[in-house]
């Protein structure tokens, strides 16, 4: 079925995420590669199988960018290859909150390559969701990182803010995390720290206002900062 098993790899990248673009699937599968030659055959060869879609060219933002790379979801084989149940449904238009939250995972993995820390595991949405004490909880991200440096384990659910939420929905998401922590079973031994992640030095700090207009004990739970600065600020 696949011409090479890299290939059956690049499908399962975009059937976690949902949508990829090319500078993505090249840090998870072609870092090591001296030339894209060998991803855009791969590439082209998953589109003609229908293993992939092509959406549209992506044109802004975050470590995806450029006017050259496309944006990969899958294609009806890939739908079912995949395992997915019911009608092939194809997306009409780029998901930028998605292709943000691969940019976060991209963003770590580059730290892993750099030896600064090492993932011991990750849930895209919707297996990050999770119900603790009545509450359900939806980050877009849980990952799992010791770093190198200490041996520390880091679990973290990340939130990929893109400044379309409004105070009072974020009001709501932290007074659900921290009821969360508070009424946590014992079984749950580690509650992840949770990563608000915003767009930019602006939004953060309002995000940042918000937090510290809450509960004063469940500051400490939640972390502010933005895309371009959160591996330095969380990893040194």
């Amino acid at each position: 079925m696949w011409t090479v098993d890299r290939d059956r790899q690049i499908v399962q990248s975009v059937a976690r995420f949902g949508q990829l673009a090319t500078a993505h699937i090249a840090s998870l599968h072609f870092a090591e590669a001296k030339s894209h030659t060998n991803m855009k055959l791969a590439l082209q060869r998953l589109v003609n199988q229908k293993h992939l879609a092509r959406i549209e060219r992506r044109l802004v933002g975050g470590s995806g960018a450029g006017s050259g790379q496309y944006v990969y979801q899958l294609g009806s084989a890939g739908w079912r290859a995949s395992g997915r149940e019911g009608r092939y449904w194809p997306y009409r238009a780029v998901n930028y909150h998605t292709l943000a939250i691969a940019d976060v995972y991209t963003e770590l993995l580059s730290l892993q390559r750099s030896g600064r820390i090492e993932i011991q595991g990750f849930t895209t949405e919707p297996e990050s969701w999770t119900h603790i004490a009545g509450v359900d909880l939806r980050p877009d991200l849980f990952i799992e990182v010791e770093q190198k440096w200490n041996t520390q384990r880091l679990a973290l659910w990340i939130e990929v803010d893109m400044g379309t939420e409004r105070q009072k929905q974020i009001k709501e998401k932290l007074a659900s995390y921290w009821h969360a922590y508070e009424n946590a079973p014992d079984s749950l031994i580690v509650f992840p720290r949770v990563v608000f992640l915003a767009p930019d030095e602006h939004r953060a700090k309002e995000l940042r206002y918000i937090v510290e207009q809450g509960n004063e004990e469940a500051q400490a739970l939640f972390f502010v900062s933005t895309m371009a600065s959160f591996t330095g600020v969380l990893f040194g």
